[in-house]
């Protein structure tokens, strides 16, 4: 959004549950050199999802998980 270029990288990305919170750590991402902001790519939203969704269910307090 601010003009700079992307690149090739990872980001951190993580979400509070109310009951936990999940870290994940080393995300592929388009990064911009310019501002820091992520874009992902499709497959790995989704496997964001996944991971969200099995820990949601799991209620687990807190998860960390390193992607790659």
């Amino acid at each position: 959004m601010c003009g700079g270029v992307r690149e090739s990288g990872t980001t951190l990305f993580s979400v509070d549950l109310g009951h936990g919170v999940v870290v994940v750590r080393n995300v592929p991402a388009s990064v911009c050199s310019q501002c820091g902001e992520a874009l992902l790519d499709d497959e790995t939203a989704g496997e964001l999802e996944r991971i969200v969704d099995d820990a949601r269910a799991h209620k687990r307090q807190a998860e960390v998980v390193e992607m790659g």
